[in-house]
């Protein structure tokens, strides 16, 4: 996975499928490289992900909860329209910050 830092917040980019083979190692990736070097605020970019099942959902929520927790927030952006689809399904859309664009994401979080 590839990460770049964007004025302070680390953008993360998900592989093409977020799924049970790899959903651990992309979660353990954002702990290690985003919050436990101390970043509080992160972008998951998905413009590569095509594909998600129930363990990728797992994950994004897992590290929307662990954001909140350190008083941070991850943003979610590139999203495919149908994981767009499966998350409004599941009323994620609800909860999450998800957004079309890196620009609206990065305004997001440096408010």
């Amino acid at each position: 996975m590839n990460y770049e830092i964007i004025d302070g917040i680390m953008k993360i980019s998900i592989p093409d499928e977020l799924e049970l083979n790899n959903a651990q190692d992309v979660k353990r990736f954002v702990y290690d490289q985003a919050f436990g070097k101390g970043f509080k605020y992160v972008i998951l970019d998905f413009s590569q992900t095509h594909y998600i099942d129930s363990t990728g959902i797992g994950v994004i929520v897992a590290l929307h909860k662990q954001a909140l927790a350190n008083a941070g927030a991850v943003a979610f952006v590139n999203m495919d329209q149908n994981i767009k689809n499966l998350l409004k399904i599941t009323a994620l859309d609800r909860v999450l910050n998800i957004f079309d664009t890196l620009e609206e994401a990065v305004r997001f979080l440096r408010l």
